[in-house]
């Protein structure tokens, strides 16, 4: 292996800063990381297009794409999708790694069908960094031990983001946020009604309650969003719950109480600079534009195993 001037690179839109921001603090003490967002001193005076044509195609040793649907059509990123493309034509795409950073982002048609993506929503900020650890290893990369003045930066930037999550929790922008997410949620559940409907399930908001509920033949699936107070998310929950018939909710006649299948709560946090998202009960992540999707297909998996169970 040649002596690269950085472990990893990252490239990214300026949607996915925070995110490349969270990964990049918890690799940067170990490894020489590009940036762009925090190597701005160091390429002041340069040509931008030069500089980053150089770091992606030749310096660095690892390239992590954060992969969007805007990622290579914006002034930069552009810039780094050619520099990619041509050291591929050179090397194959095994210095490079794709990490997916919004559910169903189409892969560009110019790469091998055979790459292996890496799903954030799915697996998260630290399964991310561990993934970009191990493929510099793979490199030849070698970690070096942090330094006490990294390590000190390091619960610097932690205690920060924490301060932050705290602002975030007790304001009214975090209150409206978490509104706003809700309100995406039950909209991009509504819009799978068509497809839902082809499965014999339909979608109803239930009158006095503020509760979304998806109805099939043997499932039921409730969402509802409670936050008591204006400026704070004290506990504020979205719930989700599954159940095996119609629930007692108000303005709907049920003569028996359903069963509840799974019942799945979720907080609304500030999770990364400028990132917001759905946080389940076991600390894991879900970006606001994922969790339909989740709910949606549990809901159709609970919906299989009991016609499964009918049948046996």
């Amino acid at each position: 292996m040649m002596n690269f001037q950085y472990d990893i690179a990252f490239s990214f839109t300026k949607e996915d800063e925070g995110v490349a921001t969270q990964i990049n603090d918890l690799l940067q003490d170990r490894y020489q990381t590009f940036l762009y967002s925090s190597a701005q001193e160091k390429l002041a005076g340069t040509d931008g297009e030069e500089t980053f044509n150089t770091v992606f195609k030749e310096q660095a040793r690892l390239v992590a794409v954060l992969l969007r649907p805007e990622w290579g059509n914006t002034s930069w990123t552009r810039i780094e999708q050619i520099a990619i493309k041509n050291r591929a034509y050179d090397e194959g795409y095994d210095f490079a790694t794709f990490v997916v950073t919004v559910p169903r982002t189409p892969i560009p048609d110019w790469l091998p069908r055979t790459r292996i993506w890496y799903d954030l929503p799915r697996f998260g900020i630290d399964g991310a960094a561990a993934v970009l650890a191990a493929r510099v290893q793979e490199r030849g990369g070698v970690s070096v031990e942090e330094t006490l003045a990294a390590r000190t930066a390091r619960l610097e930037r932690a205690q920060n983001l924490s301060q932050e999550r705290e602002a975030f929790a007790g304001s009214e922008a975090g209150v409206r946020a978490s509104h706003a997410a809700h309100q995406r949620l039950v909209a991009d559940i509504k819009a799978s009604s068509d497809m839902l409907r082809t499965v014999g399930c339909r979608i109803q908001d239930v009158r006095y309650d503020s509760t979304t509920m998806v109805v099939g033949s043997s499932v039921v699936l409730t969402v509802r969003y409670e936050c008591k107070y204006a400026n704070s998310l004290k506990d504020a929950a979205l719930t989700a719950r599954f159940y095996d018939g119609v629930p007692r909710l108000p303005g709907l006649m049920v003569s028996q109480d359903p069963r509840t299948l799974d019942s799945w709560k979720f907080a609304f946090q500030l999770v990364g600079p400028g990132r917001s998202a759905w946080v389940g009960p076991d600390g894991k992540e879900h970006a606001e534009e994922a969790l339909a999707e989740l709910l949606l297909k549990h809901f159709l998996d609970l919906q299989q195993e009991r016609a499964l169970d009918r049948r046996r």
